[in-house]
Protein backbone atom coordinates (compact mmCIF):
# COMPACT_ATOMS: atom_id res chain seq x y z
CA UNK A 1 0.00 0.00 0.00
CA UNK A 2 1.64 3.40 -1.34
CA UNK A 3 2.00 5.92 1.64
CA UNK A 4 -1.01 8.37 0.70
CA UNK A 5 -2.99 5.46 1.68
CA UNK A 6 -1.46 4.47 4.60
CA UNK A 7 -1.72 7.49 5.76
CA UNK A 8 -4.89 8.12 4.87
CA UNK A 9 -5.88 4.69 6.39
CA UNK A 10 -3.90 5.50 10.08
CA UNK A 11 -5.69 8.63 10.34
CA UNK A 12 -8.84 7.59 9.73
CA UNK A 13 -8.25 4.97 12.27
CA UNK A 14 -7.36 7.13 15.04
CA UNK A 15 -10.07 10.05 14.59
CA UNK A 16 -12.90 6.66 14.79
CA UNK A 17 -10.69 5.94 18.21
CA UNK A 18 -10.91 9.64 19.61
CA UNK A 19 -14.84 10.09 18.21
CA UNK A 20 -15.55 7.01 20.14
CA UNK A 21 -13.36 8.41 23.44
CA UNK A 22 -15.31 11.85 22.93
CA UNK A 23 -18.58 10.50 22.66
CA UNK A 24 -18.29 8.21 26.12
CA UNK A 25 -16.64 11.02 27.65
CA UNK A 26 -19.42 13.08 27.01
CA UNK A 27 -22.09 10.13 27.86
CA UNK A 28 -20.62 10.37 31.00
CA UNK A 29 -20.52 13.66 31.63
CA UNK A 30 -24.42 13.99 30.81
CA UNK A 31 -25.63 11.65 33.48
CA UNK A 32 -26.26 12.05 36.69
CA UNK A 33 -25.57 9.93 38.51
CA UNK A 34 -21.77 8.39 38.47
CA UNK A 35 -20.79 5.38 36.18
CA UNK A 36 -21.67 2.42 38.20
CA UNK A 37 -20.18 -0.21 35.47
CA UNK A 38 -18.77 -2.87 37.74
CA UNK A 39 -16.54 -4.03 34.52
CA UNK A 40 -17.84 -7.85 35.80
CA UNK A 41 -18.96 -9.84 32.51
CA UNK A 42 -21.73 -11.90 33.14
CA UNK A 43 -23.85 -11.84 29.44
CA UNK A 44 -22.88 -10.92 25.96
CA UNK A 45 -23.72 -7.40 26.37
CA UNK A 46 -21.68 -6.66 29.41
CA UNK A 47 -18.66 -8.25 27.81
CA UNK A 48 -19.18 -5.93 24.62
CA UNK A 49 -19.31 -2.69 26.90
CA UNK A 50 -16.37 -3.40 28.51
CA UNK A 51 -14.52 -2.62 25.27
CA UNK A 52 -16.61 1.04 25.51
CA UNK A 53 -15.59 1.31 29.11
CA UNK A 54 -11.98 1.40 28.72
CA UNK A 55 -12.95 5.32 27.87
CA UNK A 56 -14.93 6.03 30.93
CA UNK A 57 -13.58 7.26 34.73
CA UNK A 58 -12.21 4.81 37.03
CA UNK A 59 -13.85 4.50 40.19
CA UNK A 60 -11.26 6.62 42.24
CA UNK A 61 -11.63 4.18 45.66
CA UNK A 62 -10.96 1.32 43.83
CA UNK A 63 -8.07 2.45 41.69
CA UNK A 64 -6.57 5.72 43.86
CA UNK A 65 -3.45 5.33 42.02
CA UNK A 66 -4.45 4.91 38.58
CA UNK A 67 -7.36 7.62 38.23
CA UNK A 68 -5.11 11.07 37.57
CA UNK A 69 -3.21 9.18 34.56
CA UNK A 70 -6.05 6.98 33.14
CA UNK A 71 -6.55 9.96 30.01
CA UNK A 72 -3.30 10.11 29.16
CA UNK A 73 -2.84 6.61 29.04
CA UNK A 74 -5.95 6.06 26.60
CA UNK A 75 -4.14 9.03 24.43
CA UNK A 76 -1.77 7.15 24.18
CA UNK A 77 -3.51 4.25 23.10
CA UNK A 78 -5.61 6.12 20.56
CA UNK A 79 -2.04 7.37 18.82
CA UNK A 80 -0.69 3.95 19.36
CA UNK A 81 -3.28 2.55 16.97
CA UNK A 82 -2.76 5.12 14.22
CA UNK A 83 0.92 4.35 14.56
CA UNK A 84 0.38 0.22 14.32
CA UNK A 85 -2.55 0.79 11.21
CA UNK A 86 0.57 2.61 9.40
CA UNK A 87 3.25 0.02 9.95
CA UNK A 88 0.16 -2.88 9.37
CA UNK A 89 -0.68 -0.92 6.18
CA UNK A 90 3.18 -1.20 5.06
CA UNK A 91 2.41 -4.75 3.94
CA UNK A 92 -0.67 -4.54 2.69
CA UNK A 93 0.12 -4.92 -1.81
CA UNK A 94 -1.16 -4.85 -4.60
CA UNK A 95 -1.19 -8.45 -4.64
CA UNK A 96 -2.52 -8.95 -0.94
CA UNK A 97 -5.88 -10.54 -0.64
CA UNK A 98 -8.50 -8.39 0.96
CA UNK A 99 -9.24 -10.50 3.36
CA UNK A 100 -5.87 -10.88 4.35
CA UNK A 101 -5.50 -7.38 4.64
CA UNK A 102 -8.39 -6.96 6.76
CA UNK A 103 -6.94 -9.47 9.36
CA UNK A 104 -3.81 -7.10 9.32
CA UNK A 105 -6.29 -4.52 10.28
CA UNK A 106 -7.45 -6.26 13.08
CA UNK A 107 -3.69 -7.21 14.63
CA UNK A 108 -2.72 -3.54 14.18
CA UNK A 109 -5.60 -3.15 16.42
CA UNK A 110 -5.08 -5.52 18.79
CA UNK A 111 -1.34 -4.89 19.25
CA UNK A 112 -1.56 -1.40 19.89
CA UNK A 113 -4.22 -1.88 22.84
CA UNK A 114 -2.21 -4.63 23.70
CA UNK A 115 0.85 -2.17 24.17
CA UNK A 116 -1.46 0.27 25.61
CA UNK A 117 -2.46 -2.45 28.16
CA UNK A 118 1.14 -3.27 29.20
CA UNK A 119 1.86 0.49 29.71
CA UNK A 120 -1.14 0.67 32.25
CA UNK A 121 0.33 -2.16 34.16
CA UNK A 122 3.60 -0.95 34.47
CA UNK A 123 2.54 2.35 35.26
CA UNK A 124 0.44 0.98 38.00
CA UNK A 125 3.40 -1.34 39.19
CA UNK A 126 5.15 1.92 38.76
CA UNK A 127 2.90 3.71 41.36
CA UNK A 128 2.39 1.24 43.93
CA UNK A 129 6.09 0.65 43.80
CA UNK A 130 7.24 4.01 44.88
CA UNK A 131 3.80 5.16 47.16
CA UNK A 132 4.34 4.61 51.06
CA UNK A 133 3.82 1.80 53.28
CA UNK A 134 0.15 1.66 54.21
CA UNK A 135 -1.29 3.71 51.87
CA UNK A 136 -4.07 2.07 51.16
CA UNK A 137 -6.84 1.06 53.25
CA UNK A 138 -4.68 2.16 56.14
CA UNK A 139 -3.30 -1.10 56.32
CA UNK A 140 0.50 -1.63 56.74
CA UNK A 141 1.09 -4.25 53.57
CA UNK A 142 4.11 -4.00 51.64
CA UNK A 143 4.28 -3.37 48.07
CA UNK A 144 4.67 -7.07 46.81
CA UNK A 145 1.99 -8.28 48.50
CA UNK A 146 -0.43 -4.66 47.18
CA UNK A 147 0.87 -6.48 43.73
CA UNK A 148 -0.07 -10.04 44.15
CA UNK A 149 -3.49 -8.89 46.01
CA UNK A 150 -6.21 -10.43 43.53
CA UNK A 151 -8.45 -7.21 44.78
CA UNK A 152 -5.94 -4.83 43.17
CA UNK A 153 -4.81 -6.57 40.64
CA UNK A 154 -8.44 -6.95 39.24
CA UNK A 155 -10.31 -3.97 40.09
CA UNK A 156 -7.76 -1.28 40.43
CA UNK A 157 -5.77 -2.38 36.88
CA UNK A 158 -8.61 -3.35 34.19
CA UNK A 159 -8.74 -5.15 31.24
CA UNK A 160 -10.63 -3.16 29.60
CA UNK A 161 -7.88 -2.00 26.60
CA UNK A 162 -7.76 -5.28 25.62
CA UNK A 163 -11.57 -6.12 25.40
CA UNK A 164 -11.90 -2.74 23.50
CA UNK A 165 -9.07 -3.95 21.19
CA UNK A 166 -11.44 -6.76 20.25
CA UNK A 167 -13.99 -4.30 19.44
CA UNK A 168 -11.71 -2.00 17.05
CA UNK A 169 -9.77 -5.16 15.52
CA UNK A 170 -13.67 -5.41 13.12
CA UNK A 171 -13.88 -1.72 12.77
CA UNK A 172 -10.22 -1.33 11.74
CA UNK A 173 -10.34 -4.59 9.26
CA UNK A 174 -13.41 -3.18 7.84
CA UNK A 175 -11.38 -0.27 7.17
CA UNK A 176 -7.88 -1.59 5.83
CA UNK A 177 -10.06 -4.48 3.96
CA UNK A 178 -12.34 -1.94 2.36
CA UNK A 179 -9.23 0.35 1.36
CA UNK A 180 -7.10 -2.68 -0.01
CA UNK A 181 -10.10 -3.80 -2.26
CA UNK A 182 -10.59 -0.56 -3.44
CA UNK A 183 -7.00 -0.28 -4.67
CA UNK A 184 -7.75 -3.35 -6.30
CA UNK A 185 -10.92 -2.54 -7.92
CA UNK A 186 -9.02 1.13 -9.33
CA UNK A 187 -6.29 -0.64 -10.57
CA UNK A 188 -8.67 -2.97 -12.48
CA UNK A 189 -10.23 -0.30 -14.36
CA UNK A 190 -7.49 1.49 -14.81
CA UNK A 191 -5.58 -1.22 -16.63
CA UNK A 192 -8.76 -2.20 -18.67
CA UNK A 193 -9.21 1.54 -20.09
CA UNK A 194 -5.56 1.60 -20.75
CA UNK A 195 -6.19 -1.50 -22.69
CA UNK A 196 -8.95 -0.09 -24.41
CA UNK A 197 -6.82 3.11 -25.69
CA UNK A 198 -3.94 1.09 -26.28
CA UNK A 199 -5.43 -1.50 -29.11
CA UNK A 200 -3.61 -1.32 -32.41
CA UNK A 201 -3.79 -3.82 -35.32
CA UNK A 202 -0.63 -4.98 -35.03
CA UNK A 203 -1.80 -6.73 -31.36
CA UNK A 204 -1.78 -9.97 -32.61
CA UNK A 205 2.28 -9.85 -33.31
CA UNK A 206 3.20 -8.83 -30.15
CA UNK A 207 1.02 -11.18 -28.36
CA UNK A 208 4.27 -12.79 -26.85
CA UNK A 209 5.62 -9.37 -25.89
CA UNK A 210 2.65 -8.36 -24.43
CA UNK A 211 2.41 -11.17 -22.17
CA UNK A 212 5.70 -10.13 -20.35
CA UNK A 213 4.78 -6.60 -20.25
CA UNK A 214 1.29 -7.28 -18.57
CA UNK A 215 2.83 -7.92 -15.57
CA UNK A 216 4.36 -4.84 -14.12
CA UNK A 217 7.48 -4.23 -12.23
CA UNK A 218 6.19 -1.86 -9.81
CA UNK A 219 3.26 -3.34 -9.05
CA UNK A 220 4.89 -7.17 -8.76
CA UNK A 221 6.04 -7.60 -5.45
CA UNK A 222 7.30 -10.81 -4.15
CA UNK A 223 5.12 -12.33 -1.15
CA UNK A 224 6.45 -14.73 1.05
CA UNK A 225 3.66 -17.19 0.14
CA UNK A 226 5.04 -17.25 -3.43
CA UNK A 227 7.61 -19.88 -2.37
CA UNK A 228 6.36 -23.18 -1.67
CA UNK A 229 6.28 -23.82 2.36
CA UNK A 230 8.32 -20.49 3.22
CA UNK A 231 5.07 -19.56 5.07
CA UNK A 232 4.20 -22.71 7.53
CA UNK A 233 8.30 -22.97 8.26
CA UNK A 234 8.00 -18.79 9.21
CA UNK A 235 4.83 -19.44 11.02
CA UNK A 236 6.18 -22.63 12.83
CA UNK A 237 9.03 -20.75 13.74
CA UNK A 238 6.83 -18.21 15.41
CA UNK A 239 4.97 -20.95 17.44
CA UNK A 240 8.62 -21.94 19.21
CA UNK A 241 8.50 -19.14 21.70
CA UNK A 242 4.58 -19.83 22.45
CA UNK A 243 5.85 -23.79 22.88
CA UNK A 244 8.90 -22.64 25.42
CA UNK A 245 6.34 -20.47 27.26
CA UNK A 246 4.25 -23.77 27.73
CA UNK A 247 6.55 -25.36 29.20
CA UNK A 248 7.41 -22.90 31.61
CA UNK A 249 4.13 -22.88 32.38
CA UNK A 250 4.23 -26.93 33.41
CA UNK A 251 6.97 -26.63 36.01
CA UNK A 252 6.79 -26.98 39.20
CA UNK A 253 7.98 -23.55 40.23
CA UNK A 254 5.01 -21.93 38.72
CA UNK A 255 2.67 -24.16 40.66
CA UNK A 256 4.67 -23.27 43.74
CA UNK A 257 4.02 -19.68 43.04
CA UNK A 258 0.89 -19.73 43.26
CA UNK A 259 0.64 -20.10 47.24
CA UNK A 260 3.04 -17.16 47.42
CA UNK A 261 2.98 -13.63 47.14
CA UNK A 262 5.69 -11.48 45.60
CA UNK A 263 6.53 -9.92 42.33
CA UNK A 264 7.68 -13.18 40.92
CA UNK A 265 4.18 -14.74 41.35
CA UNK A 266 2.99 -11.75 38.86
CA UNK A 267 4.18 -13.75 36.19
CA UNK A 268 1.39 -16.31 36.49
CA UNK A 269 -0.94 -13.28 35.51
CA UNK A 270 0.70 -13.40 32.20
CA UNK A 271 1.07 -16.98 31.71
CA UNK A 272 -2.22 -18.39 30.11
CA UNK A 273 -3.53 -22.07 31.84
CA UNK A 274 -2.54 -23.88 28.76
CA UNK A 275 0.93 -25.66 29.88
CA UNK A 276 2.57 -28.55 28.87
CA UNK A 277 4.47 -31.10 31.34
CA UNK A 278 4.98 -35.20 32.59
CA UNK A 279 1.56 -36.47 33.86
CA UNK A 280 1.06 -36.84 37.21
CA UNK A 281 2.38 -39.95 38.80
CA UNK A 282 -1.38 -40.23 40.93
CA UNK A 283 -4.36 -39.00 40.16
CA UNK A 284 -4.63 -36.97 43.28
CA UNK A 285 -2.21 -35.34 45.75
CA UNK A 286 -3.40 -35.61 49.17
CA UNK A 287 -0.93 -32.65 50.53
CA UNK A 288 -1.84 -30.10 48.05
CA UNK A 289 -5.30 -31.16 48.49
CA UNK A 290 -5.04 -30.69 52.19
CA UNK A 291 -3.03 -27.17 51.62
CA UNK A 292 -5.52 -25.75 48.82
CA UNK A 293 -8.74 -26.76 49.45
CA UNK A 294 -10.60 -23.88 47.53
CA UNK A 295 -8.40 -24.32 44.60
CA UNK A 296 -8.36 -27.09 41.38
CA UNK A 297 -5.23 -29.33 42.56
CA UNK A 298 -2.93 -28.69 39.50
CA UNK A 299 -1.11 -32.80 39.98
CA UNK A 300 -4.43 -34.09 38.79
CA UNK A 301 -5.31 -35.76 35.72
CA UNK A 302 -8.16 -34.54 34.55
CA UNK A 303 -6.51 -30.78 34.83
CA UNK A 304 -3.40 -32.06 33.29
CA UNK A 305 -5.10 -33.72 30.40
CA UNK A 306 -7.75 -30.39 29.93
CA UNK A 307 -4.68 -27.97 30.21
CA UNK A 308 -2.25 -30.19 27.62
CA UNK A 309 -4.89 -30.03 25.38
CA UNK A 310 -5.37 -26.19 25.27
CA UNK A 311 -1.70 -26.57 25.22
CA UNK A 312 -1.92 -27.91 21.83
CA UNK A 313 -4.82 -26.21 20.56
CA UNK A 314 -3.68 -22.64 21.07
CA UNK A 315 -0.13 -24.07 19.52
CA UNK A 316 -2.24 -25.11 16.24
CA UNK A 317 -4.49 -22.52 15.93
CA UNK A 318 -1.56 -19.76 16.19
CA UNK A 319 0.39 -21.80 13.50
CA UNK A 320 -2.42 -21.73 11.47
CA UNK A 321 -3.72 -18.13 11.70
CA UNK A 322 0.36 -17.28 11.32
CA UNK A 323 0.60 -19.44 7.80
CA UNK A 324 -2.48 -17.84 6.55
CA UNK A 325 -1.29 -14.39 7.15
CA UNK A 326 2.01 -14.38 6.45
CA UNK A 327 1.58 -16.25 3.17
CA UNK A 328 0.16 -12.67 1.52
CA UNK A 329 2.60 -10.43 3.11
CA UNK A 330 5.47 -9.37 1.25
CA UNK A 331 8.88 -11.22 1.48
CA UNK A 332 10.96 -8.32 2.54
CA UNK A 333 10.85 -5.10 4.55
CA UNK A 334 8.52 -3.74 6.68
CA UNK A 335 10.24 -5.45 9.95
CA UNK A 336 8.61 -3.34 12.09
CA UNK A 337 4.73 -3.86 10.76
CA UNK A 338 5.13 -7.73 10.65
CA UNK A 339 6.11 -7.51 14.52
CA UNK A 340 2.66 -5.83 14.93
CA UNK A 341 0.90 -8.88 12.42
CA UNK A 342 2.50 -10.98 14.40
CA UNK A 343 1.51 -9.83 17.66
CA UNK A 344 -1.45 -9.32 17.14
CA UNK A 345 -2.16 -12.72 15.55
CA UNK A 346 -0.82 -14.27 18.93
CA UNK A 347 -3.61 -12.10 20.43
CA UNK A 348 -6.37 -13.17 18.34
CA UNK A 349 -5.17 -17.22 18.47
CA UNK A 350 -5.41 -16.84 22.53
CA UNK A 351 -8.71 -15.08 22.14
CA UNK A 352 -10.11 -18.10 19.99
CA UNK A 353 -8.92 -21.17 22.08
CA UNK A 354 -10.25 -19.67 25.33
CA UNK A 355 -13.60 -18.83 22.93
CA UNK A 356 -13.58 -22.03 21.91
CA UNK A 357 -12.65 -23.67 25.29
CA UNK A 358 -16.07 -22.08 27.39
CA UNK A 359 -17.95 -23.00 24.54
CA UNK A 360 -17.08 -26.66 24.39
CA UNK A 361 -16.93 -27.08 28.09
CA UNK A 362 -20.70 -25.28 28.14
CA UNK A 363 -21.53 -27.83 25.82
CA UNK A 364 -20.52 -31.03 27.40
CA UNK A 365 -21.35 -29.68 31.22
CA UNK A 366 -23.73 -32.00 32.26
CA UNK A 367 -25.67 -29.00 34.90
CA UNK A 368 -29.13 -29.26 35.93
CA UNK A 369 -29.61 -25.19 35.73
CA UNK A 370 -28.18 -24.95 32.14
CA UNK A 371 -24.74 -23.67 31.04
CA UNK A 372 -24.16 -19.71 31.41
CA UNK A 373 -20.91 -19.57 29.23
CA UNK A 374 -20.55 -15.39 29.96
CA UNK A 375 -20.00 -15.99 33.28
CA UNK A 376 -16.54 -17.46 32.56
CA UNK A 377 -15.82 -16.23 29.62
CA UNK A 378 -15.23 -12.89 31.17
CA UNK A 379 -12.38 -14.39 33.70
CA UNK A 380 -10.96 -16.85 30.62
CA UNK A 381 -10.79 -14.20 27.75
CA UNK A 382 -8.94 -12.06 29.43
CA UNK A 383 -6.53 -14.09 30.94
CA UNK A 384 -6.21 -15.43 27.11
CA UNK A 385 -5.93 -11.43 25.63
CA UNK A 386 -2.93 -11.25 28.48
CA UNK A 387 -1.31 -13.50 27.34
CA UNK A 388 -1.19 -12.28 23.56
CA UNK A 389 -0.43 -9.29 24.96
CA UNK A 390 2.90 -9.84 27.34
CA UNK A 391 4.22 -12.55 25.07
CA UNK A 392 3.57 -11.16 21.29
CA UNK A 393 6.40 -9.84 20.55
CA UNK A 394 8.61 -12.86 21.30
CA UNK A 395 6.71 -14.78 18.39
CA UNK A 396 7.52 -11.97 15.77
CA UNK A 397 11.85 -12.75 17.08
CA UNK A 398 11.83 -15.81 15.36
CA UNK A 399 9.95 -15.03 12.02
CA UNK A 400 12.02 -12.20 11.55
CA UNK A 401 15.37 -14.78 12.12
CA UNK A 402 13.73 -17.34 10.05
CA UNK A 403 12.51 -14.66 6.97
CA UNK A 404 16.34 -13.25 7.14
CA UNK A 405 18.16 -16.59 6.95
CA UNK A 406 15.27 -17.82 4.04
CA UNK A 407 16.25 -14.51 2.10
CA UNK A 408 19.79 -15.11 2.31
CA UNK A 409 19.27 -18.66 0.86
CA UNK A 410 17.07 -17.35 -1.91
CA UNK A 411 19.47 -14.46 -3.25
CA UNK A 412 21.85 -17.14 -3.02
CA UNK A 413 20.54 -19.72 -5.08
CA UNK A 414 19.56 -16.61 -7.45
CA UNK A 415 23.07 -15.66 -8.34
CA UNK A 416 23.76 -19.13 -9.46
CA UNK A 417 20.00 -19.66 -11.19
CA UNK A 418 19.98 -15.88 -12.80
CA UNK A 419 19.90 -17.11 -16.29
CA UNK A 420 17.10 -19.27 -16.06
CA UNK A 421 14.84 -17.45 -13.88
CA UNK A 422 12.80 -14.28 -15.19
CA UNK A 423 12.83 -11.08 -13.53
CA UNK A 424 9.59 -10.46 -12.81
CA UNK A 425 9.27 -14.33 -10.55
CA UNK A 426 9.54 -14.07 -7.23
CA UNK A 427 12.48 -16.18 -6.04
Amino acid sequence: MSRPFRIVVAVLATVAAALLYLSVTVKVRSMAEPITFTRTAVDFPTLVAKGYVFFAPLDPTTAPMMDAVAPLIRWVVILLIGVSTYLACGLVTRRTHPFVAAMTGAAAALTATAIGDLLWWATFVLRVHTSPTGWYANEALDHSTLLASAHLTLTGWTSDALFFGCLFAGMNASLVGCTSLAILLLDRLNKDTEEGEDEAPDAVDDEAQGSVDDIEPAAWVPLIGDVRGRSANLALAGVLPVLVLMLVNGTQAVWDSYSERGFLTLLRVFLYRPALSAPPRGRDDVEYRLTHEAELNPLSMDVWAHRSVLAVALLLVLWLLLWALLSGLPNSGHRLGLVVVCWGATIAASALTATSDVLADCAVADSPTGCAPWQSLGLQLTSALRFGAAWGWLVALPVLLARRLLDTDTSTDTSTDSRETPVHEST
